[in-house]
């Protein structure tokens, strides 16, 4: 029998784990994990969000075999390294997510002189091969998401890189 601990509330998460499926001709699978704030008052944890879609699509347009594998509330100590412990599969790779502010055409010249962020961020993918595989090198390790101009700064703040 083990005990296990709730984690403090302003602890909880969410992890979300995209599968990633390589094309035909440099087949691969992996797992792109990250996190999100857990408030279940504005964030369904099972069917996601706009941003979760946004990753996804994001990562879809290189890899559309890709989709989401899971999505599991995380509320106890040492239940997110555990979960991540079964995810491994001999290598990782350093991927970055640029979230990049989208401002549609049509509001282009009232944004003119403004400044914008955006926001890079780093995240290890899993893969289920052995390190120093050749494979390592096709993959694409740089992935663009547009999100609203104006939602950017408060939705990037939700994730977390794992």
């Amino acid at each position: 029998m083990t005990a296990i601990e709730v984690l403090p509330m302003n602890e909880f998460s969410v992890l979300k784990v995209i599968q990633i499926e390589g094309p035909e001709w440099n087949w691969f699978t992996g797992y792109l994990p990250y996190l999100r704030t857990f408030n279940p008052k504005v964030y369904n944890s099972q069917k996601g969000d706009f941003l979760d879609e946004k990753i996804l699509e994001t990562v879809k347009q290189t890899l559309p075999k890709s989709f989401l594998r899971f999505s599991e509330e995380i509320l106890f100590k040492g239940q997110l390294n555990d979960r991540l412990k079964t995810l491994e599969g001999g290598s990782r790779k350093n991927v970055t997510v640029q979230f990049f502010p989208l401002i549609p055409y049509e509001q282009a010249p009232t944004m003119l002189g403004r400044q914008f962020t955006a926001y890079p961020m780093s995240f290890d993918m899993r893969l289920l091969f052995n390190e120093g595989n050749e494979k390592k090198h096709n993959i694409l390790d740089f992935f663009l998401c547009n999100l609203p101009f104006d939602k950017i700064d408060d939705i990037v703040k939700t994730i977390k890189p794992i």
